[in-house]
């Protein structure tokens, strides 16, 4: 409506009579889209919002749940670390016992 008042030559009386809707409604809906845009003509959700009320028990297990994902990411990502270091310990043993010690080593002892 508001497009065909400002694209046509009509009074706002006429362009409200066409579209059955009271004039003073397309005034404030023309104001309102020249100041905040075409968000201002979106619908809104009208009232206070909805409260989620949740019991005790299911904040709990909420948390827990949380709290448990967490340990778990936790103790994965420790055992990936323990069995890197373990790897790397290996490695280092069999290139001492490959190589043995080096020169250097040998001349500080």
């Amino acid at each position: 409506m508001i497009n065909y008042y400002q694209t046509h030559d009509e009074t706002l009386a006429e362009v409200s009579a066409k579209f059955d809707v009271n004039s003073c409604q397309i005034s404030l809906w023309r104001t309102a889209f020249n100041q905040y845009g075409i968000e201002a003509l979106k619908p809104h959700p009208k009232g206070r919002k909805t409260k989620v009320k949740h019991n005790k028990k299911k904040l709990r297990k909420l948390v827990n749940k949380n709290e448990i994902d967490q340990l778990r990411e936790e103790l994965t990502k420790k055992n990936q670390e323990l069995y890197d270091a373990k790897l790397e310990n290996e490695i280092l043993k069999k290139s001492m016992t490959l190589f043995g010690t080096s020169k250097d080593e040998r001349k500080h002892k």
